[in-house]
């Protein structure tokens, strides 16, 4: 292997483990900031608790871990709401983007909005002598259709194109 395989192969593995390694610090930052305010409810407990057992610290614990779940739940029932889209489209458009790598993530997870992933057939588009697998995104009222062609290394790179009705079968 020469200097220019082994530093594109570094270059590679660094970025890779990187990304892979992004969701799991993520994780371990909400899981520690979720214990941080678990331990913030219990505190106030030991006035109630006899904190100086096991048992009692264990029931405090316990107390403060279901205060968390239930918190979490209100915010979940809350985001179903519709101002809760509101206020994240206008926090993302306007701080959130300035993040680096916020756009990048948000794709990778998933940047389709769920309406129009719901609307999307998968289709085989006929090019010629060529076929390809695609996603029909939306039917024309003109016998076209605009289809998305999926390219590699991901699904989120891709072209869209309008083609004849006849060049299309569903599957």
């Amino acid at each position: 292997m020469n200097n220019k395989n082994r530093l594109h192969f570094i270059k590679t593995t660094l970025i890779g483990g990187a990304i892979f390694l992004l969701p799991v610090a993520v994780l371990m930052f909400v899981l520690g900031e979720a214990v941080d305010v678990m331990l913030l409810i219990a505190e106030p407990m030991v006035e109630f608790f006899p904190v100086d057992s096991i048992g009692g610290i264990a029931l405090a614990n316990l107390l403060a871990l279901a205060g968390v779940i239930f918190f979490c739940f209100v915010a979940g029932l809350l985001a179903r709401r519709a101002f809760a889209d509101t206020f994240i489209s206008a926090l993302e458009s306007k701080i959130l983007v300035k993040i680096p790598g916020y756009v990048l993530i948000k794709g990778l997870a998933g940047g389709i909005h769920p309406d129009v992933a719901s609307n999307m057939k998968p289709v085989l588009l006929t090019l010629g002598r060529t076929q390809r697998i695609g996603l029909e995104v939306e039917a024309l009222s003109d016998r076209r259709s605009v289809v998305y062609l999926p390219a590699p290394p991901t699904v989120l790179s891709g072209i869209t194109l309008i083609a004849l009705s006849e060049d299309i079968q569903y599957l």
